[in-house]
């Protein structure tokens, strides 16, 4: 049996398991005014442009708290308020930015679509054309509910050929997956440190078109969520306008570092393929089956259907691996009936084997024995 590496496996779409040289660096205090702290910030959002290829386009804007507060910053200071938001929605969050628009009171519409096929630049070229006041355009890239990774540069070609604005969220791909916000024309694109990058939540980032930046001063109606006037005192001062979580830009700062060691996003994603790979084909060998064909799939995260079985619920295996030190999350709204188990963070192949032969110690433990596996022990 592979040696297990980490006393508590945290396979969900994030937090993640982190490796103990990024935990490390949330040991030591750090004042916020300290030319250290600052340092970290600065390389922080030098390397994130870096690898977006955002240097001479972009800026990029760090916030206290979870992607989502990054999101309502960027929309809420980006959208002009004469402006009108196109939403495409093909999982849960997608959902979810939807919630935003209509909590901040913008002017949206939703292309409501499927799961799969996925969409498709047929689909966003009728919804503009359905509604011309459209202005901006809204995706989110990775969508870990359900595992699909949109087409983001078909949608992206759509919005420049049509003059119409583009957000990404990239709050699970940025950091593995290619995006190139100069070659986008992106707006705003929106990143979480706890997902690809495989540091620890706490803060999130909008890397910003600088042009659209400098033309939304004094848009915000909030004061803490003022990307605007976050930019300038970062640019002004070279602190944070408030109060930042220390530790947590430490963390971030070591793992970029972590992140340009191995090679930046394309081996990133390699690791993380050959991951979702071994896992994919461990537990269908076992009988599971994925909620999406491969070719759909974002690997970074695996969808499985829950066995059919009817002694079989989610929380008796959650609570099964969860005694093995072993997190999963449950399927989505958009995706019920299933489990996930993600293949991001501080995770080799190694790591799937220990993953695998805990799935076997649990199944058995819960007496469940997935339909193809009785199939072929019969």
């Amino acid at each position: 049996m592979a040696e297990r590496r980490h006393e508590l496996y945290l396979l969900t779409p994030g937090p993640l398991t982190v490796s103990p040289e990024v935990k490390s660096e949330m040991l030591r205090d750090l004042s916020p005014n300290a030319e250290l702290h600052r340092e970290l910030t600065a390389e922080v959002r030098r390397y994130l442009l870096d690898i977006c290829n955002g240097t001479d386009t972009h800026v990029c804007v760090p916030i206290q708290g979870s992607a989502t507060y990054a999101i309502e910053a960027g929309l809420q200071t980006l959208m002009p308020r004469e402006g009108k938001l196109l939403i495409i929605q093909n999982g849960f969050y997608g959902l979810r930015l939807r919630e935003l628009a209509e909590g901040l009171r913008l002017p949206a519409a939703t292309l409501e679509l499927p799961m799969l096929p996925l969409p498709t630049r047929a689909d966003v070229e009728r919804a503009l054309a359905g509604d011309p006041a459209i202005t901006h355009l809204l995706l989110c890239h990775a969508e870990t509910g359900t595992g699909v990774l949109n087409p983001v540069e078909e949608v992206a070609a759509v919005a420049r050929r049509h003059g119409r604005k583009l957000f990404v969220d990239a709050v699970a791909s940025f950091g593995a997956f290619p995006l190139d916000v100069a070659a986008l024309d992106a707006e705003a694109v929106f990143v979480s440190p706890n997902k690809c990058l495989e540091s620890v939540p706490g803060i999130a980032m909008v890397i910003a078109k600088r042009t659209a930046l400098e033309a939304s001063a004094g848009r915000s109606a909030s004061v803490v969520l003022d990307l605007h006037a976050q930019w300038r005192f970062f640019e002004e001062a070279g602190w944070w306008r408030w109060t930042p979580p220390t530790h947590v830009v430490a963390a971030l700062a070591k793992a970029c570092e972590r992140h340009r060691r191995e090679g930046g996003a394309a081996r990133r994603l390699e690791r993380y393929r050959r991951n979702w790979r071994r896992l994919v084909d461990g537990l269908r060998a076992r009988g599971f089956r994925t909620l999406l064909p491969d070719d759909a799939a974002a690997p970074i995260i695996a969808t499985f259907h829950d066995p059919d079985d009817p002694g079989y619920t989610f929380q008796a295996l959650y609570d099964a691996l969860e005694r093995r030190d072993i997190v999963i999350f449950p399927g989505r709204l958009t995706a019920t009936g299933t489990f996930r188990i993600g293949v991001m963070g501080d995770l080799v192949e190694s790591d799937m084997e220990v993953i695998l032969a805990a799935m076997d110690e649990a199944m058995t433990e819960i007496g469940v024995v997935p339909a193809r596996a009785r199939g072929a022990a019969s």
